[in-house]
């Protein structure tokens, strides 16, 4: 039997086969190897340890006498992102398999495999959480990772843990990725994130903003010149390429590198080398590259703005990020974390936010999504005198917008609900607070009436 030489020592593997025989051969063998194999027959077996217990990997059959491996993956998916599943399927159930490896899951076996390609792709799998543990406790100056994935340092949404479960997959490798995200999504964010969990964090990390170059300097920018190379060149400059050697570079705002500099850029990618403008001498790189954009590159490409075999170039990882107004959970959980931040900077005792703050977050669409909340609880907590920040800390440039447009010019729709509101009152009033008997009166039914109430801001009749 093969045996890759990695230590394995400390790792505990979930085993789920319904086949008992199976089941026990493949534990016995993991054991021989080394690996701790805790076992279940079924998704409820499974589900239980998972629940009391902890495991490193998960290995599972597909088909289940009580349940599919389908939805055990996306079980384990939700509650423990980050742990490996690698799953067992007959030949008919493959298909399934490889849509499961699309959503996430590390690799499959089709049935009946060799016990020594199992051993093997168990040791390959372990082996690399062995690398990427490593790569998330320490960043190259010995501190704890600030940008570990699993952390919720993008959200806590569904898709944002798909978006961090992707990140941690794709960090130890060296392929190009492409980050597509609106602006202020944080793909700088993601950039970071897969550079200080690479195998490169040790090496420097260089940024470029390509749309913060003047057009005929970007040439120089990215891959340097000679002295004499055009005027104001008074001396040899390394440029970004050459600085990130041996580390990562991320090119913020790829469409706008003007298509001259796309073809130099797309020589890059398939030889991994520059030449300096006005220099001859081929200097080679090893640079991962990572690279951003909220442009549809698509759309750039049918447009002859963008080169197509640059953007397939680029495009080897795609790491797409949803706008934050398609997940207001997230905008809530990053603003509370937001407001912790930057009280303790601040040294203000700010809680959080009340429970009208909360909703109006969740319902703001947010058009610079996470800078601009970012922002906009900076300035909130900034000038904030109480112990919790309201809807008037957050919002209050808004509020103050809605009041002068209310002042100068009563729309047909204030003016109904206006009308409303003073109907509602009087029949309250009739009614001595009776809902029930005003909800009568009104034609409208009681829970109606409550929504309406609670919004004019309506509780009881001692109100009116």
């Amino acid at each position: 039997m093969t045996v890759v030489a990695q230590e394995q020592s400390g790792f505990r593997v979930l085993l789920v086969e319904d086949d008992e025989i199976m089941r026990l051969s493949l534990a016995d063998c993991l054991k021989m190897e080394g690996i701790v194999a805790v076992t279940a027959g079924t998704v409820a077996e499974a589900r239980r340890f998972l629940t009391e217990g902890h495991a490193d990997m998960v290995i599972t059959d597909i088909r289940l006498p009580d349940g599919s491996g389908r939805d055990f993956f996306h079980e384990i998916s939700a509650a423990l992102p980050g742990v490996p599943v690698m799953l067992m399927t007959a030949y008919g159930s493959v298909p399934d398999a490889v849509e499961l490896v699309k959503a996430g899951a590390t690799d499959y076996l089709t049935k009946p495999f060799k016990l020594d390609g199992f051993v093997a792709t168990v040791h390959r799998i372990l082996g690399g959480i062995t690398e990427a543990r490593e790569h998330l406790k320490l960043n190259q100056n010995g501190i704890e990772n600030p940008f570990q994935p699993g952390k919720g340092l993008l959200g806590t949404s569904a898709a944002m843990r798909g978006v961090e479960r992707l990140i941690a997959r794709i960090a130890p490798l060296d392929s190009s990725v492409l980050i597509i995200g609106e602006s202020g999504v944080g793909k700088e964010v993601v950039s970071n994130m897969i550079h200080h969990n690479s195998r490169r964090r040790a090496k420097p990390f260089v940024k470029v903003n390509c749309a913060a170059i003047p057009a005929n300097l970007v040439e120089s920018e990215l891959f340097g010149h000679e002295k004499g190379a055009f005027t104001g060149a008074d001396k040899r400059r390394q440029g970004r390429f050459e600085q990130a050697d041996g580390g990562t570079i991320f090119l913020d705002e790829i469409a706008e590198i003007p298509p001259e500099t796309q073809v130099k850029l797309l020589r890059v990618l398939q030889e991994r080398e520059i030449v300096r403008l006005g220099g001859s001498e081929t200097i080679p790189l090893d640079v991962r590259i990572l690279a951003a954009t909220q442009v549809d590159l698509q759309t750039a490409i049918a447009q002859d703005r963008f080169r197509s075999d640059l953007f397939w170039r680029l495009n080897v990882i795609r790491v797409d990020i949803p706008p934050l107004r398609e997940r207001p959970e997230d905008a809530l959980f990053l603003a509370k974390r937001f407001i912790h931040d930057y009280a303790e900077a601040m040294n203000k005792r700010i809680s959080g936010l009340s429970a009208e703050a909360e909703i109006r977050l969740k319902q703001w669409p947010f058009p610079g999504n996470v800078r601009e909340l970012k922002n906009m609880i900076e300035r909130a907590v900034a000038l904030c005198d109480g112990s919790r920040l309201e809807v008037h800390d957050l919002f209050s440039s808004v509020l103050q917008r809605e009041k002068s447009a209310s002042a100068e010019n009563i729309s047909l729709k204030a003016a109904v609900e206006e009308t409303e509101r003073d109907v509602i009152r009087s029949t309250l009033d009739r009614c001595q607070g009776a809902v029930g008997q005003a909800a009568e009166l009104l034609g409208i039914s009681r829970k109606s009436l409550w929504e309406k109430m609670r919004r004019y801001g309506i509780q009881k009749a001692g109100d009116m």
